[in-house]
């Protein structure tokens, strides 16, 4: 069964594609995955676990772009 995120629930993207995620059930456990499978992110726990995807697909606030490259910003 594959159940669709409400947009109001505060759920991040995918980090890989930026395509927004749906919850899928299998047997006695849940996943969170992106909607394209080329990508193969997912969160796979016996809840459906939105604190671990979104720490995991939530973008670095030290990373700048510079030309659709992203680097690492120099501290200290």
């Amino acid at each position: 069964m594959i159940l669709q995120i409400q947009p109001n629930f505060p759920c991040e993207n995918c980090i890989k594609c930026g395509k927004r995620p749906h919850v899928e059930q299998h047997k006695r456990y849940w996943n969170i995955a992106c909607p394209d499978k080329n990508c193969k992110n997912f969160v796979k726990s016996s809840i459906a676990d939105f604190a671990t995807w979104n720490r995991l697909n939530k973008k670095a606030a030290g990373f700048a772009t510079e030309q659709g490259h992203e680097t690492l910003k120099q501290t200290a």
